[in-house]
């Protein structure tokens, strides 16, 4: 008989972003409503701005929710980047 196999470990990062505190701010407000509701329940973010920098810790139930979340965030955090060097 086949059981499925139950895994309890999480994997974890975390990346920081230095940027000036005006920056950091945008980054934080743009993607906080995407850390409060995650779309998913294999992986948690959280956002923290301290001293200009900006910093994202992801805990995610396995390696492929980790590459997800870290792959969504980076390339919401590159268009914010993106759209921010664009108005100015």
């Amino acid at each position: 008989m086949l059981r499925p196999v139950i895994r309890t470990e999480r994997v974890d990062a975390e990346i920081r972003v230095n940027a000036s505190e005006v920056l950091a701010s945008i980054l934080l407000e743009a993607l906080q409503p995407e850390a409060d509701r995650p779309p998913s329940p294999r992986s948690r973010v959280s956002l923290e701005v301290e001293e200009g920098r900006l910093t994202m810790r992801f805990s995610a139930s396995d390696t492929a929710a980790l590459r997800a979340a870290l792959n969504s965030y980076l390339r919401w955090a590159g268009a914010v980047l993106d759209l921010v060097e664009r108005v100015r």
